[in-house]
């Protein structure tokens, strides 16, 4: 098993908090999704890391991570990627994306194509019909555990996956100091995403670049969208009895498909 490191690093006088693993094989990026940080790539980077060199990363306003992040935008926080990647010399990268994680994958390979080397983007915001505003309200003011719970419960189709302990550590993260200014600016500039990004969208579908999309056919918060993989001209998996989190809720599948993708194979392509 691939030993984890966990560092900081500072990018235009704000704190970046990653977690790294492996050391050979293709580099690979993971960013993960609105209100979440790099532990919900656990069961992802521990695979991944036996044949790549993994680095999943606290996105600005997230984990561990600096809560100052401007305006909160999604070109913010791909700059600030960009700087990471540029600073450690990593690019191009495997980037994979999930949610709020793969809008800022499809920016940063639109604005910064010298740093993607491909995408795998799991339910990603910025595309279909939007990330469900209710639920994005929902998160940045829960005040207590049932209240937690519930928004947690949205994110599968299995609500047994949903622990006490999940559901605590979700509610003390977001009632730590800033978190939910932060969190709130990203949601704002979320409810907007499937428009703002059309652009980088099909700048992507033009380039050729490689791109999986894997959907849970469950989703509630960012519903399934089929056209979204033909606009990134992106091959298309759905994983069924899967909500939001198909990394975390249907693993062994996705860790499989992303192995696939990254070897070039067939069955990344089926």
């Amino acid at each position: 098993m691939a030993t984890s490191r966990e560092s900081t690093v500072d990018i235009a006088g704000k704190r970046l908090s990653y977690l790294s693993a492996g050391d050979e094989g293709p580099p690979v990026l993971l960013l993960h999704g609105f209100g979440a940080d790099r532990l919900t790539w656990l069961l992802t980077q521990r695979d991944v890391a036996s044949y790549a060199a993994t680095v999943a990363i606290d996105l600005p306003g997230h984990g561990q991570s600096d809560r100052a992040i401007g305006e909160g935008g999604i070109a913010a926080l791909t700059d600030l990627v960009a700087g990471f990647l540029k600073l450690r010399d990593a690019g191009p990268v495997h980037v994979v994306g999930h949610s709020l994680g793969g809008a800022v994958a499809i920016d940063l390979a639109h604005r910064h194509p010298d740093l993607v080397a491909s995408l795998f983007l799991l339910a990603p915001a910025g595309v279909g019909q939007g990330i469900d505003t209710g639920f994005l309200s929902a998160l940045t003011e829960m005040e207590t555990l049932d209240e937690a719970s519930a928004v947690l419960e949205r994110l599968v189709e299995r609500k047994r996956l949903i622990s006490p302990q999940m559901t605590a550590r979700a509610l003390a993260q977001i009632s730590e100091p800033g978190a939910r200014e932060a969190l709130r600016k990203v949601a704002g500039h979320l409810e907007t995403a499937h428009f703002d990004m059309a652009e980088a969208v099909a700048g992507i579908g033009k380039r050729g670049l490689p791109v999986t999309v894997v959907w849970g056919a469950n989703d509630l918060v960012n519903p399934l969208a089929e056209e979204a993989a033909g606009a990134l001209g992106a091959r298309l998996h759905v994983v069924e009895n899967t909500g939001h989190l198909p990394h975390i809720e249907s693993h062994p599948e996705v860790n499989a498909l992303i192995r696939a993708f990254l070897a070039g194979g067939d069955d990344a392509a089926a």
